[in-house]
């Protein structure tokens, strides 16, 4: 007869709580006891009066928010997401239940994170981060075409934040499979120029997308009128994780146009949400000198703006470095490929390919430019580009010139 007492004393001490009557029925009393106990980190006790403040009163949200808090300082994801399964249908616009819903999805793990995103979209079906996540979520998975069609609709959305822009966009630009494309440009000098033909260059290009991986190739022919010569290039954009991709380029040339070899190399890495930063290099290769130039960059992606602000530094020619400094703006009218864009420069680029011969010329005399135009889509296959650009250049130390630029470019997306 004495084991019985001893075993329920035993008990007692173990979970002192299962013990205890909860007497008080006033919820306020009972919520404000609740949270000085989860302040204190005694969660399972606090759970105790939660559970018995929603039995008194099943609507009292408050305390429902607090026991799915308690809930995730336990690790008990499971019971949260009832709670807020019941929030979410009988509370939805309540101060915070959004928030917890966007807690909650970083705990669910496989196809589980699926269906609550399912269930919270269909409560919520005009928000943008909701959808962002869910287009992600397809993407990782492998369901492309939903995830691309599903980040179209979003960005088409009000108040998509520039983290959720960043994420769209780039589900936008791993989702594209087949691609062919060709670039006319057209090159006017003004009559201070020894040589001021028109110059012509024309480009045709097919991208194709591997799982994570875009390889592109392209084919770039220049008449310069006195010369011409044509570049072909491969490029890759390898994609490592979330926030790191990266940049290739290979090309190779027959005359002296171009350079006989260009090698191309940047690593893009995304942080703090809507940052992006770039490093790199680009080697050129004439007969037997090589020149090397080294580029840093930064992005950012806020409301409808993209900027970008890029420096190109080297080589070294006759004593002097050749650098270019240029500021990128997008302003995106709708989706990632209907935006206007401008470009504000000093110095030319290798990335010009067509007009980059700093390296061979006066790399001291002065170079400004501004090139503007528009990337619109027509349907879901096609998208035209239309670009105009001014260069104000030293032709020497006592003459300056000007050049007119124009390009025109067709894709279309299989």
């Amino acid at each position: 007869m004495r084991f019985y007492p001893l075993l329920f004393l035993l008990a007692f001490q173990l979970n002192p709580l299962s013990a205890q009557v909860i007497e008080e029925t006033n919820t306020d009393e009972i919520y404000e006891e609740a949270v000085d106990l989860y302040r204190n980190g005694e969660f399972n006790k606090a759970i105790n009066y939660t559970q018995k403040g929603l039995e008194l009163a099943p609507g009292y949200h408050d305390i429902r928010v607090l026991q799915i808090r308690n809930y995730w300082a336990l690790k008990n994801y499971d019971r949260a997401e009832k709670e807020l399964l019941y929030l979410m249908e009988n509370a939805p616009e309540y101060p915070g239940v959004l928030k917890l819903v966007y807690r909650q999805i970083s705990y669910e793990k496989g196809d589980e994170t699926m269906e609550f995103l399912h269930s919270a979209s269909r409560v919520y079906p005009r928000d943008a981060h909701l959808q962002a996540l869910k287009s992600d979520l397809l993407f990782k998975s492998g369901k492309k075409e939903q995830a691309r069609a599903l980040a179209l609709k979003t960005l088409e959305m009000k108040q998509v934040s520039s983290e959720d822009k960043y994420l769209l966009q780039t589900i936008l630009k791993r989702t594209i499979k087949d691609e062919i494309g060709v670039i006319y440009q057209y090159l006017y000098f003004s009559d201070e120029y020894s040589r001021n033909d028109p110059w012509h260059s024309i480009s045709a290009e097919y991208k194709h997308s591997f799982n994570r991986t875009v390889v592109l190739g392209r084919v770039n022919y220049t008449d310069r009128s006195y010369d011409s010569g044509s570049l072909y290039e491969l490029e890759a954009y390898p994609v490592f994780n979330d926030r790191l991709y990266a940049y290739l380029n290979a090309g190779v040339s027959d005359g002296s146009i171009f350079p006989d070899f260009r090698g191309s190399a940047s690593v893009y890495y995304n942080f703090a949400k809507a940052l992006e930063a770039e490093a790199g290099g680009r080697l050129l290769h004439f007969s037997d000198k090589d020149f090397f130039t080294g580029i840093l960059g930064l992005s950012l992606y806020t409301g409808n703006f993209y900027l970008n602000l890029r420096s190109f530094l080297g080589p070294e020619r006759k004593d002097e470095l050749v650098q270019n400094y240029q500021f990128n703006v997008r302003y995106y009218l709708s989706t990632a490929d209907n935006y206007l864009f401008t470009r504000l420069g000093s110095g030319i680029s290798p990335d010009e390919r067509t007009i980059f011969t700093q390296v061979q010329n006066r790399p001291d005399l002065n170079v400004y430019y501004i090139n503007a135009g528009i990337n619109h889509t027509l349907g879901v296959h096609h998208v035209i580009q239309l670009t105009g650009g001014y260069l104000f250049e030293d032709i020497n130390s006592d003459l300056k010139g000007n050049q007119f630029i124009a390009n025109i470019a067709y894709h279309f997306r299989f």
